[in-house]
């Protein structure tokens, strides 16, 4: 028992404890800032997916309109 007083008590175990002290004690605009830029980061890359789609969906629509026009002249 008295050598796990005398560890708590070493020098090392004081700087682990600090370390570890420093460690766990998160800063909350740390946490926020974060936040934000992974949410910013989520809806551009959503608004990409977007618009991307919107733009395939625009020109199917064309090609299919443009194919359904010439199916139609050649009956």
């Amino acid at each position: 028992m008295y050598s796990e007083l005398k560890a708590h008590n070493s020098p090392t175990f004081a700087v682990r404890k600090e370390l570890n002290d420093q460690h766990n004690t998160p800063n909350p605009g740390f946490a926020i800032d974060g936040f934000n830029i992974w949410w910013q980061k989520t809806i551009a890359q959503n608004m990409a997916m977007v618009t991307e789609a919107s733009e395939l969906m625009r020109a199917h629509r064309l090609v299919s309109s443009a194919l359904q026009h010439r199916a139609r002249q050649a009956l």
